[in-house]
Parts: structure tokens; C-alpha cells; sequence
């Protein structure tokens, strides 16, 4: 009786544990697809805008020192 009270509760325990453990990596995975993933690539836009924009205002003021 004992012996299978002590399996119960240790296969019990590897249960709830594999659970949070699943639990865990699916959360990761999801918050790395949500919020993550998306978030580096507004980062990437942003510096590629600001590149260009940047870009284009050198531009404009090589123009006008030629024009002078």
C-alpha cells in the first residue's frame, strides 16, 4: 500500500512538472512570436527610416552648398 502511494505521488509530481514545463516553453515561444519577433522588426524599420531620412537631408544639403 505504501509503495504504491509513494508511485502515485512521485508519477503525480512528474505530471504537474512536465506540465509547467510545457507550459513554460509554449509561453516562451509565443511571446517570442507575439511580441519578440515583431518588435525587432519595428526596430529595424525605424533605423531603415531614419537612414533614408538622414540620407536625404545630407542630400538636400550637398545640393545647396553647390548652389552657393
Amino acid at each position: 500500500m505504501a509503495a504504491e502511494t509513494v508511485a502515485l505521488v512521485y508519477w503525480g509530481g512528474l505530471v504537474v512538472l512536465f506540465f509547467f514545463w510545457t507550459y513554460g516553453i509554449v509561453s516562451f515561444l509565443l511571446d517570442l512570436k507575439n511580441k519578440i519577433i515583431p518588435g525587432i522588426a519595428q526596430y529595424r524599420r525605424g533605423r531603415r527610416q531614419l537612414e533614408a531620412e538622414q540620407a536625404e537631408e545630407s542630400e538636400r544639403e550637398e545640393q545647396e552648398q553647390e548652389l552657393y
